[in-house]
């Protein structure tokens, strides 16, 4: 795969802020790449993340794993004793009983110590290796389209299996990489109380087999989809009158200006409720409503015409 090239559509079809980051469980017997660093000081997965998509290129073994709950459940060390216990969520007072912590440990994917011997990270244009999966920091609209992607190229709709209990290791690698499928986690504890990511952001793993498609996807969504719903096309023109009139009574009027109307038809195929259909004369085609009754005033034809020649009243 071209990295380098899936990188910049994401970030061009998505207007992302920061580079999408590729993660690697390195297997033991791998050697280490040498475009990556070895941090100075430990680091929280967490907050590896936030370092590479800033542009670093890291090479993490358990040495430079800052928080014990992290590196355990991504297979590279054995976890304490004290922490499979769960007795630190009821000193934290994240969870009530110990019964909860340990129902919650139970069922949080992790992987056997020993399984791995370090992580990588590295923006996904940079990345000399091969991710086992990329993270993504976005906006809710951002990840929405991620989603969209996803179900064009495929059909399907999302399943998202998270918490927000050790998340950006356990939902964003681990999952991921057992399940082969995308996920979300919206940060942990731990990940916001340690990181500079924003209150408004939220994380989204892919894994690698699927970022080409989903790249493509993106790619034809962003010839309409996505300019037309960013541009907000559908907003009623009165929506800051809620409630500041009385209940309409009498049929929908919709006007279309014959001057601007260039009979492209494009407001007749995308109606859904065949309000309007297409008039044509030796001299010009052109739309005409046949049946306003069953208007719902969704605003597509308006949102859709390229003149600008209908309006709704």
């Amino acid at each position: 795969m071209d990295y380098k090239k899936l990188a910049q559509i994401f970030k061009d079809t998505l207007t992302l802020r920061w580079d999408p980051v590729a993660v690697r469980l390195m297997r033991p017997g791998e050697e280490r790449p040498p475009e990556v660093i070895e941090p100075s000081v430990p680091l929280r997965h967490c907050q590896s993340i936030i370092v590479a998509r800033r542009g670093n290129c890291l090479y993490m073994p358990p040495r430079s794993h800052a928080c014990p709950d992290g590196s355990g459940i991504l297979g590279l060390v054995d976890m304490s004793p004290k922490l499979k216990s769960g007795h630190l969520y009821l000193l934290f007072k994240k969870l009530p009983t110990l019964e909860i912590a340990q129902k919650m440990i139970k069922s949080r994917p992790d992987f056997p110590p020993g399984s791995y011997t370090a992580t990588l990270l590295a923006p996904l244009e940079l990345a000399t290796f091969e991710p086992d999966v990329v993270i993504f920091t976005l906006k809710p609209e951002q990840a929405m389209w991620l989603c969209c992607a996803q179900t064009y190229h495929s059909g399907d709709r999302q399943n998202f299996r998270t918490s927000g209990y050790n998340s950006t290791c356990a939902d964003l690698v681990v999952q991921v990489m057992k399940t082969g499928q995308a996920n979300i986690s919206f940060g942990c504890y731990g990940a916001r109380a340690s990181s500079e990511i924003d209150d408004a952001e939220l994380y989204f793993s892919l894994p690698t087999p699927q970022l080409e498609s989903t790249a493509q996807s993106l790619l034809k969504l962003a010839e309409k989809s996505i300019p037309e719903e960013r541009r907000k096309i559908y907003i009623h023109p009165v929506m800051d009158k809620v409630g500041a009139q009385e209940q309409r009574e009498g049929p929908v009027n919709i006007f279309i200006d014959a001057d601007r109307c260039t009979g492209c038809g494009l407001c007749v195929d995308f109606c859904p409720a065949a309000v309007l259909e297409m008039s044509e004369t030796r001299e010009e085609k052109a739309a005409r409503v046949v049946r306003p009754e069953l208007c719902s005033i969704c605003y597509t034809c308006v949102g859709q015409c390229p003149e600008r020649a209908i309006k709704i009243s």
